[in-house]
C-alpha cells in the first residue's frame, strides 16, 4: 500500500498493529527488527536502521531493514565523532529530526530575533533546521538523499536512534511522523524492560551466589578466612578466573592471577581510584604498562573496597579478550587546513568495511555484576564487622579485670549470645529484605506495561467511539451501501460488534485496575525505602501480608482456611511500616503453621464439618492512645508453660527444620522496644 493512498483507518490499524507487535516483542533484538520493519513499512523510506549507543557514545547498526539494491550495514559500528555532543543534546529533548532534501538551500528567517525579547529564535524542537554543512557533506558521501532520525531514550539519556535513509529526496507528512515519533517513544518505553529481561537469570544466579557467599561469612569468626574459602562463590559473583583478598600486608590470592609482587605494586595506584567504593576496568594493560605481560590473566579489574583504613580489598580479574570491531570506514578522525588556517573536521568520505582487532582489554564488567559486589561489601559491613567489633570490645572487658573472672565469663556467655541473636537477626533481615526487593520488583516488572496498557484503554475507548459514529455517518447518508460493502457488513455482524465493543474495553479497565490493586498491594508490603516512621495504615500491611499469603492459606490438602477480617475505625499510626509488616508475617504463618498441625491431628477432619480452621483478625483504638490488633487461630491452642517462652530467643514447638524459633522473638522487639507497645 502506497503511504500516499493509506487511508485514515488503515494507517491507524498499521500503527496499532506496529505497536501491538513491539509489546509481544522476545527481546531486544527482536523488538529492534520489529520497529525497523513497521517504520519503513509505515514510511517508504530505503533504510531504516536502529542504532545503539555504547559506553564511549560510539554507535553500532542492531537491526536494518532495506531496499535489496543497498550494502547491509548491520553489524557495523560508527565513531562517537559521527554526531558530535550538540547534535546528541539536541536528540535527547527533540525526538524527531527530518532532512528532506540534502540538496536544499536554507532559507532566512525574518526577523532573526523575537521582536519582544530580541533574543535570537530557539530551533531547539524545530523539524525542518538547516543543517550543518559537514552533516551534509557525511550524507552525501553515504549516498544518502534524505534522512530522518527518531530519539531512543533511557532513563532520560540519549540510548540510540531510529535512523531512516531514502536515496532520494523524501518528504514525511506530519501524521507520518506523528506516527514515527509515537512508535520511537513506545519503544523508549520498552528498552529497558527488555534489557532488565536479558540478565533476569544472570541476577537471580549472581544473588544465589552471593547469599550463599553471607551465609558462609555469618558463621565463621573471620570472614577473610570464610571468603577465601568459599573460591568457587568469590569468583562466580563477578564471572572472574582470578581473585585476591587484602587484609592490610596480607594477600589471599584465589585462581589465575599475576604474581603476587605486580600486585603489591598495583595496590597504591587502586587505591587512588577509590573515590567511591568500587573501580572497575576492561583495559587494565592500557592504563598500567606493567601489566602488558599479566594481559592473559588480568586485562580486566574489578575492585572493591570494603575498609579504607584497614586496607581490606577484593580484587577480581579477568583475561585478555581480542575482538574485531567492523566500521564503516576507518573511525580515526579526518581534519583539514582551511584558507584561514582554521583547522576542520571532515567527514568520512568512504564507508567501506574497515575491520579493527582491539587487544589488551577483557570482556567488559556489567551493572548487575559491580552491583553484587557492592551488595557483598554492604553485608559483609552490616554483619561481619559489626560482629567483629562487638567481640573486640568483649575482649578489651574482659582483659581489664582479672578478679571478677567469673562474672565476666558469665557475661562472656551472654554477649556471646546476644551476638548469635543478633547475627541470626540479620540474616533473618536480609531473607526479608530479600524477599522485599523481589516482591518489589515484581511489582515494578507489572507497572509499567499495565499503566501503559491502562493508559491507553482510555485513548482505544475514544477512537472506537469515534470510529463507530464514523460508520454511523456512513450508514445514515450512504444508504443502501454498495453490495461488497453490505455482504462484509454482514459477514463480520457490524451491529454486534458496535455494541460489544465498548463492554469489551469497559471490562478490560476493569481487569487493569484489579491488577494495578494487586501491583499496589505488593509494594505496600514491600516499603523498602521508608527505613524512618511515617503515618500508614495499618490495615494495608495487614491486607499485603495477606496477599502475599495467599497461596498457603488455600492448602492443596484438607479444609481452606476461613479468613475472617473484623476492621475497626483506626487512625493512621505513626511506625516503623516494613518492620510491622514482618512481625505480621510472623504471626499469620505461625497461626497457619498451627491449623496445619491442627488438620494433621484430625481436629478438622472432613467427618467434622461444623468447625473449620479460622484466622481472626481484629483491630480497635483502645484507651485512646493505642492501637490494638488481634491474630488469633481456632487451632489446639497452647499451654500455659508455652506461652511464658514463645518470646524467649530460639524457643520453638516446631520440628526440626520447620522453625528457628527467633520470628516471635523479632517480633516482640519491633512491638515492645522498637513502637512502644505491648
Amino acid at each position: 500500500i502506497s503511504q500516499e493512498n493509506l487511508s485514515f483507518l488503515n494507517f491507524y490499524h498499521s500503527v496499532r498493529e506496529a505497536a501491538s507487535k513491539m509489546q509481544s516483542a522476545s527481546n531486544l533484538k527482536n523488538l529492534s527488527q520489529i520497529i525497523v520493519k513497521e517504520i519503513r513499512k509505515i514510511t517508504g523510506f530505503d533504510r531504516v536502521m536502529v542504532y545503539k549507543f555504547d559506553s564511549k557514545n560510539s554507535g553500532s547498526v542492531i537491526a536494518e531493514e532495506k531496499i535489496e539494491t543497498l550494502e547491509p550495514l548491520l553489524g557495523l559500528n560508527y565513531p562517537s565523532l559521527d554526531i558530535p555532543p550538540q547534535a546528541r543534546k539536541i536528540f535527547q529533548v527533540n525526538w524527531l529530526r527530518l532532512i528532506a532534501d540534502v540538496n536544499s538551500q536554507p532559507v532566512e528567517i525574518l526577523p532573526s530575533n523575537n521582536p519582544i525579547t530580541n533574543e535570537s529564535i530557539d530551533l531547539t524542537y524545530s523539524v525542518l533546521r538547516s543543517v550543518s554543512p559537514c552533516h551534509i557533506e557525511y550524507l552525501k558521501n553515504m549516498g544518502v538523499g534524505a534522512s530522518m532520525s527518531i530519539s531512543l531514550l533511557k532513563n532520560k539519556k540519549l540510548w540510540g536512534l531510529i535512523a531512516c535513509h531514502h536515496n532520494s529526496a523524501k518528504y514525511v507528512p506530519y501524521e507520518l511522523r506523528a506516527a514515527c515519533e509515537f512508535l520511537g517513544q513506545t519503544m523508549s518505553l520498552e528498552i529497558p524492560y527488555q534489557e532488565n529481561n536479558e540478565d533476569y537469570n544472570y541476577r537471580l544466579e549472581l544473588k544465589s551466589v552471593k547469599s550463599k557467599i553471607i551465609e558462609d561469612i555469618s558463621t565463621s569468626s573471620n570472614f577473610i578466612d570464610a571468603l577465601v574459602e568459599c573460591q568457587n562463590q568469590l569468583l562466580n559473583l563477578a564471572s572472574a578466573e582470578g581473585a585476591v583478598v587484602i587484609s592490610g600486608e596480607h594477600f589471599h590470592l584465589v585462581g589465575k592471577t599475576p604474581p603476587l609482587i605486580a600486585i603489591q605494586e598495583l595496590i597504591p595506584e587502586i587505591e587512588k581510584q577509590f573515590n567511591q567504593e568500587v573501580f572497575s576496568t576492561d583495559s587494565l594493560p592500557r592504563s598500567y604498562e606493567k601489566f602488558r605481560e599479566y594481559k592473559d590473566v588480568a586485562s580486566g579489574l574489578l575492585a572493591l573496597s570494603i575498609s579504607s583504613a584497614q586496607r581490606i580489598y577484593i580484587l577480581w580479574f579477568r583475561p585478555e579478550f581480542i575482538q574485531t570491531i567492523d566500521w564503516a570506514g576507518d573511525p580515526k578522525p579526518v581534519t583539514e587546513t582551511e584558507s584561514n588556517g582554521d583547522i576542520r573536521l571532515c567527514p568520512r568520505k568512504s564507508f567501506e568495511l574497515w575491520k579493527e582487532i582491539v587487544k589488551l582489554t577483557s570482556v567488559p564488567w556489567k551493572k548487575c555484576e559491580i552491583d553484587a559486589a557492592l551488595e557483598l561489601r554492604n553485608a559483609i559491613i552490616k554483619i561481619v564487622l559489626k560482629q567483629a567489633d562487638e567481640l573486640a570490645k568483649l575482649n578489651s572487658a574482659l582483659q581489664k579485670s582479672e578478679v571478677r573472672e567469673r562474672e565476666k565469663s558469665a557475661q562472656l556467655e551472654q554477649t556471646l549470645r546476644k551476638l548469635q541473636l543478633t547475627q541470626t537477626q540479620l540474616i533473618q533481615s536480609e531473607k526479608m529484605s530479600s524477599l522485599g526487593q523481589l516482591v518489589a520488583g515484581i511489582a515494578h516488572e507489572i507497572n509499567n506495561p499495565v499503566n501503559f496498557i491502562y493508559g491507553n484503554i482510555e485513548y482505544a475507548n475514544n477512537y472506537a467511539c469515534e470510529l463507530m459514529q464514523m460508520i454511523k455517518l456512513y450508514q445514515q447518508y450512504y444508504n443502501p451501501p454498495v453490495a461488497e460493502i453490505e455482504a462484509e457488513s454482514e459477514e463480520i455482524d457490524v451491529e454486534f460488534i458496535m455494541e460489544d465493543l465498548p463492554q469489551l474495553l469497559k471490562s478490560m479497565k476493569v481487569g487493569t485496575e484489579r491488577i494495578r490493586e494487586i501491583v499496589k498491594s505488593l509494594r505496600n508490603f514491600s516499603r523498602l525505602d521508608e527505613a524512618e516512621m511515617k503515618l500508614v495504615n495499618i490495615h494495608e500491611g495487614i491486607d499485603s501480608t495477606l496477599l502475599i499469603l495467599n497461596n498457603r492459606l488455600t492448602p492443596k490438602v484438607g479444609k481452606q482456611i476461613n479468613l475472617i477480617k473484623q476492621y475497626g475505625n483506626i487512625p493512621l499510626v505513626d511506625c516503623y511500616v516494613s518492620q510491622l509488616n514482618q512481625v505480621f508475617m510472623n504471626i499469620v504463618v505461625n497461626a497457619i503453621d498451627a491449623l496445619e498441625d491442627a488438620q494433621a491431628k484430625g481436629k478438622f477432619s472432613q467427618s467434622n464439618k461444623e468447625e473449620i480452621p479460622t484466622i481472626k483478625i481484629q483491630t480497635e483504638v483502645k484507651e485512646k492512645t493505642f492501637i490494638t490488633i488481634s491474630i488469633s487461630d481456632n487451632g489446639t491452642g497452647m499451654t500455659e508453660e508455652v506461652q511464658q517462652q514463645i518470646f524467649n530467643p530460639f524457643f520453638t514447638t516446631k520440628s526440626v527444620g520447620k522453625g528457628t524459633g527467633i520470628g516471635l522473638s523479632i517480633s516482640y522487639q519491633i512491638v515492645v522496644e522498637k513502637h512502644g507497645g505491648r
